[in-house]
């Protein structure tokens, strides 16, 4: 049973999550850094993660890459698809606007670009092409982050913190009305953290009753 201290806080969480934005995640291939995005989304309020398996070898981001999302991946939602066309076109039909990152000559600098919209998903592709050409194709916009090294690319998960920033900066200047979640909706998340705190309270206690039965063995 979660003490009073932990449902208070599990509500201040659900309160603090920010409605209409997501992530879109396109055949990363890296565990490590859908975990590094993960905790940048709990981070700046984002709920839930869109996850494209198309071309890669499916798995469970509540599972895998625990050390880089630093187990924030257990209280984040991961909507899975296993397609892009058909993902982008059921986001597309729920009302998000799709902003693609991509280094084009035509993509909007991410300091410039409004984004002050009521639903926006951003759209990331994997660690060596970016997004594919099907994404690009149907995004509604795209933004590029300027630099001015050498290199004219950064880690997929260091891109997606930077632009999970500038909307939230943006959200919170320019449109504040957009940033919080209905009470239904906040009712939900909370519904949700809490049974994920029931889960992980079980599975910590039949993790603790194996390792037990381990030591036990070896004597």
């Amino acid at each position: 049973m979660p003490t009073d201290q932990r449902i208070n806080r599990l509500k201040q969480v659900a309160e603090a999550r920010q409605a209409g934005l997501t992530v879109v995640i396109e055949d990363v291939f890296d565990p490590h850094n859908l975990g590094a995005i993960s905790r940048s989304c709990d981070a700046f309020g984002i709920q839930q993660i869109n996850v494209i398996f198309e071309t890669h070898p499916e798995f469970d981001p509540k599972e895998v890459g625990k050390n880089s999302s630093t187990a924030t991946n257990k209280w984040l939602e991961y909507r899975i698809h296993h397609g892009t066309r058909d993902a982008l076109q059921t986001l597309k039909y729920e009302g998000w606007e799709l902003v693609a990152t991509a280094l084009d000559h035509e993509a909007e600098s991410i300091f410039e670009a409004d984004l002050c919209q009521p639903r926006i998903a951003l759209l990331f592709g994997n660690e060596k092409t970016g997004l594919s050409s099907t994404a690009l194709s149907l995004a509604d916009r795209m933004v590029r982050i300027p630099m001015r090294g050498i290199a004219q690319s950064m880690n997929v998960s260091v891109s997606a913190a930077l632009c999970i920033y500038e909307v939230t900066r943006q959200r919170i200047s320019r449109c504040p009305e957009y940033l919080s979640m209905a009470p239904e909706e906040v009712e939900r998340t909370f519904a949700y953290l809490l049974e994920m705190h029931e889960h992980l309270g079980r599975r910590n206690k039949r993790l603790r009753k194996e390792r037990a039965k381990k030591r036990l063995s070896k004597t």
